[in-house]
């Protein structure tokens, strides 16, 4: 399958101030939908004992769970994975009367859709594996009975360092620290250096976007596919 990296690296005094500070890296993945419901989820946390003057942030493009949950979407709060299965773009998950799910190659191939028969509402969404972990949801819509999501992963991340304690599938709403949406047109590994006094640096790339503290998050990681499109 595809891989991604990004690489991110930093002086030695950057990382003693980052420690000493307990700033932790935060990861997530955009996505498309038309779906206002949307909301991005945190995909991983890195902490400061986990990290060093470079660190490797790697993601694989067509490999995904899609999800139901129980768990309602609100701010600050965890969305846990009920029923989940294996889908690639291209493929639509169904979910059927009693929540079970089955994956068919009827979506664009782009995107990726969840469909449910279902008389009763859930969230539901994506989830993909961070390194050695198992699968984490990254992003959480509403699922309403006899409803539709269709979503496309974007080829991109978005990393962002705050002291903030968020785990993991949680509803961060707004930016906490200095952050960086990265995009991948190709399958070239992205480097970017950080600066604990100058912040984000990609010399100027044009994939490279830095995003400022207190930003909505969903107005950057949910983005609208436009008109008279299913997808993007």
């Amino acid at each position: 399958m595809p891989l991604q990296t990004l690489a991110i690296s930093m002086s030695d005094d950057t990382r003693a101030h980052l420690k000493d500070g307990g700033y932790s890296l935060y990861v997530f993945r955009p996505v498309a939908s038309s779906n206002k419901t949307g909301v991005p989820l945190v995909w991983a946390r890195l902490d400061p004992e986990s990290y060093f003057s470079n660190i490797p942030v790697a993601f694989e493009t067509e490999m995904f769970c899609a999800y139901i949950s129980n768990d309602a979407i609100a701010v600050d709060a965890t969305i846990g994975i009920g029923t989940s299965i294996a889908a690639s773009p291209g493929q639509t998950a169904g979910v059927d009367a009693v929540g079970r799910m089955t994956a068919t190659m009827a979506a664009p191939l782009d995107s990726i859709y969840i469909a449910s028969t279902a008389a009763t509402s859930y969230s539901c969404g994506l989830a993909a594996k961070f390194g050695s972990l198992a699968a984490t949801p990254f992003c959480a819509f509403t699922l309403y009975p006899e409803g539709l999501v269709t979503m496309q992963p974007a080829n991109a991340l978005f990393v962002m360092w705050a002291t903030s304690a968020y785990d993991p599938g949680v509803f961060m709403r707004q930016s906490l620290g200095p952050g960086l949406l990265v995009h991948f047109d190709d399958s070239t590994p992205r480097a970017v250096t950080y600066d604990i006094t100058e912040a984000w640096q990609a010399g100027q790339a044009a994939w490279a976007q830095p995003i400022g503290s207190g930003t909505v998050l969903t107005s950057i990681l949910i983005s609208d596919p436009g008109r008279n499109h299913p997808d993007r």
